[in-house]
């Protein structure tokens, strides 16, 4: 039988790719990469080839206002994920065992959904190795800034030390047939829906306004400039959430546009202004 691996995000694939390829067991099974952030952006109907580019051009749009607009590894990289995500259903063969690596996080609560539709003609064996379960069944610990070790709860398979990864899978289970049709159904209804943006609400994905981080981008910007960098990754450790640095410059530019941030510097790329409370 085909094994097929299916994790979210770069840093997730490379680290499964990393650790398989020196494994005897695990160095012929196919891993395959949805390198997409599902909290944020449009997914209407994203099924399909024409929403799919509406997701594209948002997603531009967004890299655009928030990175430099030279850089073309930026555009490159939603080509490359958006023909990648159209071809997942012909890269699993049929009769196949996909295990899928997710953690408590709203992209891949969402991209679950998203990869149950697109097999769902298929006849598949699913198991899933879940790394925040796993993390709090073994008391997963880090130290901190003062070198004491603290309880730590793992949300992405890209956060989790390569070197777990062979441990987690052991803890792998079937997904029963139920909850696949459960996840296939909940995408049929996200799929209807038009908001931007999501967040992990009691393990269940929400859609809440574009303007939710808002808040906390100005609780943490003073009254002395400084670069925007600096208070989108205060806001990135504090939040609960699984939130990109992207989405937040993105809010940054919003809120100098409604006069809540004042700046100084080239609006032109975030590395060469900075903001302060007005």
């Amino acid at each position: 039988m085909d094994v097929v691996h299916i994790s979210f995000g770069d840093s997730a694939y490379g680290s499964l790719k990393n650790i398989f390829q020196k494994s005897n067991e695990h160095q012929n099974e196919q891993i395959i990469c949805i390198n997409e952030d599902f909290s944020i952006g449009p997914i209407y109907k994203l099924e399909s080839n024409e929403e799919m580019q509406k997701r594209k051009q948002w997603l531009k749009k967004l890299l655009i206002k928030t990175g430099p607009a030279s850089d073309t590894d930026y555009l490159d990289w939603i080509e490359t994920i958006h023909k990648s995500d159209s071809q997942i259903a012909s890269k699993v063969p049929n009769d196949s065992k996909v295990i899928l690596w997710h953690g408590g996080n709203t992209s891949d609560e969402i991209g679950l959904r998203f990869v149950a539709f697109l097999l769902r003609n298929k006849n598949i064996q699913f198991e899933e190795v879940d790394v925040t379960e796993y993390s709090r069944h073994i008391e997963y610990k880090v130290r901190d800034l003062q070198n004491k070790e603290i309880p730590y709860v793992i949300r992405s398979l890209g956060e989790m030390p390569s070197e777990r990864i062979l441990d987690a899978l052991q803890m792998k289970k079937s997904v029963s047939h139920t909850k696949i049709e459960g996840l296939i159904n909940d995408w049929e209804e996200w799929s209807q829906t038009k908001d931007i943006l999501r967040i992990l609400l009691a393990g269940k994905v929400v859609a809440v306004s574009e303007d939710y981080y808002d808040t906390s981008i100005l609780e943490s910007t003073s009254n002395e400039y400084q670069k925007p960098s600096r208070v989108v990754g205060e806001v990135m450790g504090k939040s609960d959430q699984c939130i990109g640095d992207m989405y937040l410059a993105f809010r940054v530019y919003q809120l100098i546009q409604q006069g809540k941030l004042n700046y100084q510097g080239n609006l032109g790329s975030l590395r060469e202004f900075e903001i302060r409370l007005p």
